[in-house]
């Protein structure tokens, strides 16, 4: 049972950090937006995530880490 609450944990893990980071990284845009205006006569430069994504395959690990983080963390509560 201790496993299986424990993989639980970490499926949660999955379901909210995503949800957490897309909210730090709205409030931050909407503080940049704030603080740095853009005026009439700049340019934008264009950036692709999915690019980000391809580039560095390192990324698909993070899912694994967290999945990890929550299990680990909920074993060792239930095994005190």
């Amino acid at each position: 049972m201790i496993y299986v609450k424990s993989v639980l944990a970490g499926l949660i893990a999955l379901i909210v950090v995503p949800i957490f980071l897309i909210g730090v990284l709205i409030v931050g845009v909407l503080i940049y937006t704030f603080v740095h205006p853009t005026t009439q006569g700049e340019g934008s430069v264009g950036w692709d995530p999915i690019s980000l994504w391809r580039m560095n395959p390192i990324l698909c690990f993070i899912p694994a880490l967290i999945f990890l983080t929550g299990f680990v963390w909920e074993y060792r509560r239930l095994t005190r």
